[in-house]
């Protein structure tokens, strides 16, 4: 087999929907234009994230079979990269020969590369690649990963955006109603909102913790908007509240920062989002930075990358939960005994009934068949490859040009 081309579509941040709107802290919230911690900046991130959110590669081959692949972010550069770098080398190429052409797209990318878009380019085109093997043998992807190592896949909700305090409840009390045993809340303040905002994101926890009880596993997600003092303190405050995971506490590139709240906090520290390929993970976990690794494979390196990062993960004892919970990601985590569970997006009740016509959210918009989660867990995929067909009407509706 032969891949003869290779397509790229930029996809708006639109395809996420409103959430992406709703109150949290950011690692752009120390700029006041950037701040939407009170809800009256609701285009805050749009602002700065830029108009592209994902960027789908579609790989053919002279066989007739077409692997689908995306890279997160990186505003559009993904196509550019692809379109003059990555193409030059894969296409002519045998989509088979997953390690070879892995190498070969990295080392032609180090002088602009090593992290960010070029790394996540190389995770669309490998994932298509993936694809193309799971289609092609008539398997999905985790059976080419080793087999499945679980009959279903454990996930956890991670909404719980802090609207207002009475709903942050009744959809914390959904969740575990609809059997999610552990849940992930966004605090709302960094360093600049001061003691008083302190004191909101101590609330928020509390909030989540009085709906749900102590059987309920709470983590909390910082997005990089916190100082090292300034997570130093917050953690102290939230000991009581036996949290699951504080994640990202600080600026990826803060390792020593990370190493440092990791040291002082009661709770587990959790990061890895926004690193790249096996060297950026390995460090991490040689300077015992994190309790819980969690690469996300759209942006790491493709699958090919994130079994190495799992393999070393496992090797410091520490679990990798993947950012995200796309159809790739559940093929990982269905063939990993080192990754206990996927993240979930659940549309909570409150927001259906205020949106009507919801025209999409970040969880489902390109793809015709994204998981359901029932009862905490999601069925392990079914399609061959991926099993992640995009829905072309979407995608044609949320293109960028």
């Amino acid at each position: 087999m032969e891949i003869t081309d290779i397509s790229v579509t930029k996809v708006s941040t639109d395809s996420w929907g409103e959430f992406v709107e709703f109150p949290l802290v950011t690692v752009m919230s120390q700029f006041d234009e950037y701040r939407n911690s009170d809800g009256d900046n609701p285009q805050a991130r749009r602002n700065w994230m830029g108009p592209v959110g994902d960027v789908v590669v579609e790989v053919e081959t002279d066989a007739g079979i077409t692997g689908t692949g995306h890279g997160n972010w990186a505003t559009g550069a993904i196509e550019t990269i692809v379109e003059e770098t990555l193409s030059k080398l894969v296409v002519g190429e045998d989509p088979g020969e997953r390690e070879r052409l892995w190498d070969m797209m990295y080392r032609a990318t180090i002088p602009f590369g090593r992290k960010g878009a070029a790394v996540e380019a190389i995770s669309a085109v490998d994932l298509a690649l993936w694809d193309i093997a799971g289609k092609e043998s008539g398997k999905p992807v985790y059976e080419l990963l080793g087999g499945p190592v679980k009959d279903e896949i454990p996930c956890y909700a991670s909404n719980l955006h802090p609207v207002d305090m009475e709903t942050l409840e009744r959809e914390a009390m959904e969740y575990a109603e609809n059997g999610f045993e552990v849940m992930k809340l966004r605090f709302r303040h960094g360093p600049e909102a001061g003691r008083k905002g302190m004191k909101e994101n101590e609330q928020i926890v509390e909030t989540v913790r009085d709906a749900v009880g102590d059987e309920i596993e709470i983590a909390g997600d910082v997005y990089m908007g916190w100082t090292v003092k300034y997570a130093k303190r917050m953690v102290d405050r939230l000991e009581p509240y036996d949290m699951a995971w504080i994640e990202e506490p600080v600026i990826p590139d803060d390792i020593d920062g990370y190493a440092e709240v990791r040291e002082a906090a009661p709770m587990p520290i959790s990061g890895g989002e926004h690193e790249f390929t096996r060297w950026g993970h390995k460090e991490l976990l040689e300077r015992d930075a994190v309790d819980i690794l969690q690469p996300d494979v759209h942006r790491c390196g493709g699958l090919t990358e994130l079994q190495r990062i799992d393999a070393l993960a496992s090797t410091h004892g520490v679990p990798v939960i993947p950012h995200t919970g796309t159809n790739p990601h559940l093929h990982f985590i269905a063939a990993s005994r080192n990754a206990p569970m996927a993240e979930y997006f659940p549309i909570p009740e409150w927001y259906r009934e205020q949106q009507e016509e919801k025209e999409s959210t970040y969880a489902d918009a390109i793809y015709a068949d994204p998981p359901n989660a029932e009862n905490g867990v999601i069925p392990l995929p079914t399609g061959t490859g991926l099993s992640a067909e995009l829905n072309r009407e979407a995608l044609d509706h949320f293109a960028v040009e």
